[in-house]
């Protein structure tokens, strides 16, 4: 098919499959995948605007470098989806990716959700306060900033007197917090409205252990280590 031909949909499968060709996996089935799961959670007429995909390890190994252009094709197949099916959209579009030996290779998990996005804030000075540092141990966002991990119970929600302070109206003001069990790190709900999400499930609390996503509201978190001296 040519780049005029088809309708807007073939026209961006096509496009994305030409951008990713390092894997096994044809960006085109994840793109049908996310369409599935967006229309499937589509309630009184508006598009689910959350979307967490997650791929086997061997699959975003092929898709790393693309990234970047996937979402942004992501987001675009949801507009289309909008406009054709005349269907609404509250808060900006959150992409997240995952790895994850959970998902089978070949056949990446999708899920689509709905989250508060509304009104980011500018950060106020010192959001984040360090009372002390817990020895090559950060939390990671989704921008790639790292806040040491300086004690535990760690708070993290919305408030400015949080330990960390997440700047989205869709994290809670009092949102998780991060305890010690045993020589475990877990991060816990503390009854937000957009809970936490790990593998595209929401869940109460869960393990922290590198490489693990876990969502709140929109904000995309990971455990980094460094070994001892």
């Amino acid at each position: 098919m040519s780049e005029g031909q088809g309708s807007p949909i073939e026209r961006m499968l096509e496009r994305t499959a030409r951008r990713v060709s390092r894997s096994g996996l044809h960006p085109a089935e994840v793109l049908q995948r996310v369409e599935a799961a967006c229309l499937a959670a589509v309630r009184d007429g508006v598009m689910p605007n959350q979307v967490f995909i997650v791929f086997n390890p061997a699959d975003y190994a092929g898709f790393r470098e693309a990234l970047p252009a996937f979402r942004k094709e992501v987001a675009a197949l949801l507009a289309t989806l909008e406009q054709r099916d005349g269907l609404r959209r509250v808060g900006e579009t959150i992409v997240v990716f995952e790895s994850a030996t959970s998902a089978d290779m070949g056949v990446p998990a999708v899920h689509a959700h709905f989250a508060d996005t509304a009104h980011r804030l500018e950060a106020p000075p010192s959001a984040t306060r360090r009372i002390r540092r817990h020895r090559r141990t950060w939390l990671v966002r989704g921008d790639g900033s790292r806040v040491p991990l300086t004690h535990t119970p760690f708070t993290i929600g919305r408030a400015p007197g949080n330990d960390l302070v997440l700047l989205s109206r869709a994290v809670s003001r009092q949102h998780a917090r991060v305890t010690t069990a045993g020589d475990q790190l877990v991060i816990e709900d503390l009854g937000s409205r957009n809970g936490l999400v790990v593998d595209g499930q929401r869940v109460p609390s869960c393990p922290l252990a590198p490489g693990r996503v876990v969502l709140l509201g929109d904000v995309a978190i990971q455990l980094e280590t460094s070994p001892g001296d």
